[in-house]
């Protein structure tokens, strides 16, 4: 395939074969920078986001030279009133119909004056777009023989007449319009805005790798505010368009796709947010999800489940480093087994929950006294009962596991330290006695021992304190079982559905109990939690030097 070089306000000129995508939101002056690269770079054949599809029942019959002229007209119309919808649709497919029909007559002429049969005709640009629309729509066969075009149903209403192209639902109307602009397009760069308006999601991908394929001679430039559509472009460079009218680059290997796409792909909002929350989880799924769902109650925040602890910190940084949205980024990572020394390395922007997990916020003494007077118990004595339970439970070997799996993280960040890049050498001998000496001189043994006697001293102590060192060391799910168990609700599902009820404005009455209790709930989680509106004071990251931060 040819190298094409096009030349991109801002960034410069960029070589190769392989599409270019220029990603932004609404306003962000896309339209401008597709305007200015078609008048920066003579060889574009541009197609307007706002394009008239209307297919009239009789095309017009004009000669070539001046349909391609009425063609020409519409597109550079463009240039400069990129508001004013282009309407070279009829005259677009009229010379198709028209080129098919020169072809097929020549070669009917070589056929008399050869006086033998020649292979038919298969490659017309007529022939290519029809065979197209059947990869698409196999159960409508488009039929464009004549100025006179159809549609005929090869379905189970397949009984009925064909129905003219105006009758053509908004998405058959589209791809008709850009195939026909595809393989009309006589530059070598064609540049396209908002490629998937109209189209369904899958279409839209469908569609345009197809029109890659059809068109191997051709660079694609694709202006778009969708970033699943742009993550779907095999090898693209992808730009992201500026204010000024001109694209910088987009560092893809710093933003996870899957986090990139549901936090910017689905929706302006992300865009216009004044704040977006990325937590660990996954969408729809687990107690974090449907929390945070009710905690966060205003339009301004996106709250987003992205994944494991390190996703969280792979979207935050890339989200940041790529500067896609202006809004506020904030990460908030679990504290879980981690050992200090990486939950104080995390970066700017992400906070560490200073309990072991969200569902450790719930057995804050301040939300357990809450629930209890909400049920009629006395909080006193639900919380002794609670810090009984607790005692009797982790003993032995629950006590022991405990213990293990904070030696094990501590045990894993020291071999992950052991095993990196200064390690390796070209020769093998050498990269294998590195890690052989690493390991050596970290004395695995003694260190371990050790940590068994610290970590196992920090458990009692804080299964002794009863505090908040008890939830920043026990698991979060497993005290949330005991609660629900004292205060006497059936499952833990009836204490976090309780809690997320009274947090959520349309399960609650003004002035009821249950908006009281979400009152005493809110007050207590903002000593862990981002407040639940934009406007208010954002977190700064914490750090855990202890047990209890």
């Amino acid at each position: 395939m040819a190298q094409i070089t096009i030349n991109i306000p801002g960034f410069g000129e960029h070589v190769g074969d392989a599409p270019i995508v220029i990603l932004g939101p609404n306003g962000s002056g896309k339209t401008q920078l597709a305007q200015k690269i078609a008048q920066q770079n003579q060889q574009v054949s541009a197609i307007s986001a706002q394009r008239r599809t209307w297919v009239d029942d009789n095309l017009p019959v004009q000669e070539e030279q001046q349909l391609r002229s009425n063609i020409k007209s519409h597109q550079d119309q463009w240039r400069q009133r990129s508001w004013q919808p282009t309407e070279e649709i009829n005259f677009v497919l009229s010379t198709l119909i028209q080129d098919h029909t020169n072809l097929l007559t020549r070669r009917n002429e070589e056929a008399i004056d050869s006086n033998k049969a020649l292979d038919p005709v298969r490659d017309t640009k007529l022939i290519l777009l029809q065979d197209l629309w059947n990869r698409l729509f196999p159960k409508r066969k488009l039929e464009i023989g004549g100025f006179f075009p159809k549609v005929k149903r090869l379905d189970g209403a397949s009984g009925q007449p064909p129905y003219h192209l105006r009758e053509m639902s908004d998405g058959e109307r589209t791809v008709l319009y850009m195939a026909a602009r595809v393989l009309t397009a006589e530059q070598p760069v064609i540049l396209v805005d908002e490629p998937e308006i109209h189209m369904h999601s899958r279409l839209a991908v469908h569609f345009w790798d197809e029109a890659e394929r059809l068109r191997p001679d051709c660079r694609f430039v694709y202006v778009t505010h969708d970033l699943n559509f742009t993550l779907s472009r095999r090898r693209a460079t992808v730009l992201l368009a500026r204010t000024n009218a001109s694209a910088e680059t987009i560092l893809a290997d710093e933003l996870p796709a899957s986090v990139a796409a549901d936090v910017l792909g689905a929706a302006t909002l992300p865009f216009y947010a004044k704040r977006i929350f990325l937590y660990e989880g996954e969408s729809g799924k687990g107690f974090a999800s449907e929390f945070f769902s009710a905690w966060f109650d205003d339009e301004e925040t996106f709250a987003n489940p992205s994944g494991d602890r390190n996703s969280v910190i792979a979207a935050v940084v890339g989200l940041k480093t790529v500067g896609v949205v202006a809004a506020e980024v904030i990460g908030l990572v679990d504290r879980d087994f981690y050992p200090d020394v990486v939950l104080n390395s995390v970066p700017n922007g992400v906070l560490v929950l200073p309990l072991h997990e969200i569902e450790s916020v719930l057995c804050d003494r301040r939300v357990v006294a809450a629930v209890a007077e909400h049920l009629g118990k006395s909080p006193d004595t639900i919380w002794k009962e609670f810090h009984t339970r607790v005692r009797n439970v982790y003993t032995g070997k629950t006590r022991n596991a405990t213990v293990a799996r904070r030696v094990r993280s501590r045990v894993g960040d020291l071999l992950g330290g052991a095993f990196n890049g200064d390690q390796i050498d070209p020769d093998f001998t050498v990269t294998a006695s590195n890690h052989v000496t690493t390991l050596t001189a970290l004395d695995l043994p003694a260190k371990t021992e050790a940590m068994f006697r610290e970590e196992s001293e920090g458990v009692d102590a804080a299964v002794e304190g009863g505090g908040k060192d008890m939830l920043a060391i026990l698991p979060g799910k497993h005290l949330l079982s005991l609660l629900a168990s004292v205060l006497g609700l059936g499952n833990t599902s009836d204490l976090t559905s309780l809690v997320i009820r009274s947090l959520s404005p349309g399960q609650r009455d003004e002035g009821s109990s249950l908006c009281e209790l979400g009152e005493r709930v809110e007050a207590a989680l903002l000593a862990y939690l981002p407040p639940r509106r934009a406007s208010g004071t954002i977190l700064t990251p914490i750090t855990c030097d202890t047990p209890s931060c």
